[in-house]
């Protein structure tokens, strides 16, 4: 019997407290590797009556049917999948892509008490629709029907409040490192000189083909190879690319290096895949390159390093991608995350910064970990802030694009690459000075000795031409949105008060001015001739 971490008994408890509630369609929100197959398998030992569990690959199938197995013995579980249609077993495991056709919804008995969706992110997909309808799922008598997922939001931005009325639990990948139950994570940045601004988007991510070009006409795959060879030689990895070309050509750039490398596709035959993962397993084989087939329901444990070869603006896709090295392994330091980022910086683009929430900067040097526990160091020594605004100061207010006022400073967000910083000059109060102040508090002069609105022009003029007008646009669509889980998870651990509901604007604004404290605070304690023209907030 497979024993519940203490967070796995909490989801369990908020499972079913809510339902108490009347909250029929809860969902939780677990990162890969912390075991959300143990959850549900767990939740039907709980409760009585038949249980329906839908899945979408074949791995996750096995999976599920083998954990069940093992928490359950002597309860017999039925698979529905191609020629196998073990339909009416009390606990049935079936394939959607199966189920949702005609013929076996007919002939399926609706009377499920508990429906559990695996990769719940699936599940706003009408074929996924179609069968929760024919559990009675959306009816206010209807049955238990619990999402699971890593990633609780979707790529082409579709929310998932249309199936699942409440994320009823959740546990962030950061949240899971620190606490010991999921490998550290390393950063490498491969940095191509190609600018993925000029990519085409459609539902909500690159378009595969021009993103592969673009990274062939950059010499993406010798790049990545070196980046390989000088950061995580002899681990074993994962290489994902946008296009199975490119994955080929990957494989076979690797293998002609000493490296022993395989390709996988969705063509490769079942068998080939089995014996060609069983060599991966055995270590014969270093590194798989692949084209979205291991990229959810694939579980090696002993995976420590993943290759993302593919640019991507999905979060989602860049978490399932980064959790297939998350997992605990004995031997297993730490898991090293290769990524390829255009020479432009793109802030649209997901990273294991994005995901986590720390500073890029400072995972250049150190693991997730080792950054994680100095911020804690830095917070301990900070006292914690008592009140906050969050909104476009009245003099800003017309301006073309988003200012923010921490203090006595104007800031224009610059992304990853910082802020530009207006600031009166102390002697002549008429005059301003713009500066450009990186996250780690180095500042640079743009300019200074004009007045406030020439002083403005030449700092928007300048948020312009690096590209930042995604960020700096007060109109963006990307402003009225939900806050996101990630932003809501920094808020909490910088301690920022906030409004309920909030926008993903506002939630940024409050990130933007605590980052900008803390560069300021950065640039004060280095001392630099700079530094004392830009006044301190916390003075």
């Amino acid at each position: 019997m497979l024993t519940l971490r203490p967070y796995q008994e909490d989801a369990l408890a908020c499972v079913t407290r809510a339902y108490g509630r009347g909250i029929s369609r809860p969902l939780i929100a677990l990162p890969t590797g912390t075991g959300k197959t143990v959850v549900f398998s767990h939740l039907v030992k709980q409760r009585s009556g038949r249980c329906l569990i839908l899945v979408h690959r074949d791995e996750l199938i096995r999976q599920a049917y083998d954990k069940l197995q093992e928490i359950l013995p002597g309860v017999a579980v039925g698979v529905v999948k191609a020629e196998e249609d073990e339909h009416t077993a009390p606990i049935v495991v079936a394939s959607v892509q199966t189920l949702g056709r005609t013929k076996r919804l007919d002939r399926m008995t609706w009377d499920f008490a508990t429906v559990i969706v695996d990769e719940a992110h699936h599940a706003v997909a009408p074929t996924y629709r179609r069968i929760l309808e024919r559990a009675g799922s959306f009816k206010k008598r209807g049955p238990l029907t619990l999402g699971v997922t890593a990633t609780p939001m979707r790529g082409d931005r579709v929310g998932l409040e249309h199936v699942f009325q409440k994320i009823v639990y959740r546990k962030t990948l950061l949240d899971m490192i620190m606490a010991g139950y999921l490998a550290d994570l390393r950063a490498v940045q491969v940095q191509l000189h190609a600018d993925f601004r000029q990519l085409r988007t459609r539902a909500g991510d690159f378009v595969d083909a021009e993103v592969a070009n673009m990274l062939l006409q950059a010499d993406a795959p010798e790049h990545i190879l070196a980046a390989y060879q000088e950061h995580a030689p002899g681990r074993k990895a994962l290489l994902f690319t946008p296009t199975v070309h490119l994955a080929e050509v990957m494989a076979e750039l690797f293998t002609n290096a000493g490296i022993p490398t395989e390709c996988v596709s969705a063509t490769t035959p079942l068998e080939d895949r089995r014996a060609l993962l069983h060599r991966f397993r055995t270590s014969e084989t270093r590194v798989i390159t692949n084209c979205g087939v291991l990229t959810e329901g694939y579980d090696e444990p002993s995976v420590d390093c993943v290759i993302v070869a593919r640019p991507t603006q999905s979060t989602p896709l860049f978490t399932q991608m980064v959790g297939r090295g998350t997992r605990l392994y004995p031997g297993k330091a730490d898991c090293v995350v290769i990524d390829v980022v255009g020479a432009t910086t793109h802030h649209h683009l997901a990273s294991v910064a994005s995901l986590t929430g720390l500073p890029l900067h400072a995972l250049r040097t150190r693991t997730v970990r080792e950054v994680h526990e100095d911020l804690e160091q830095v917070e301990e020594r900070r006292p914690v802030i008592t009140h906050t605004t969050a909104q476009a100061v009245d003099l800003f207010r017309q301006r073309p694009l988003h200012w923010l006022k921490v203090e006595e400073l104007f800031s224009l967000s610059l992304g990853d690459q910082g802020w530009i910083v207006l600031s009166p000059d102390k002697e002549k109060a008429t005059h301003w000075q713009a500066t450009l102040m990186s996250q780690s508090g180095e500042l640079t002069e743009l300019a200074s000795g004009y007045s406030l609105p020439y002083i403005q022009g030449i700092a928007e003029d300048h948020a312009r031409k690096v590209g930042a007008g995604g960020l700096t646009n007060p109109k963006a669509y990307w402003r009225q949105n939900p806050a996101s889980d990630k932003q809501l998870n920094v808020l909490r651990y910088l301690r920022i008060p906030h409004a309920v509901p909030l926008t993903m604007g506002e939630a940024s604004d409050l990130i933007t001015q605590a980052k900008m404290r803390e560069a300021v605070l950065r640039a004060a304690e280095r001392g630099s001739r700079a530094s004392q023209r830009v006044p301190d907030p916390q003075a």
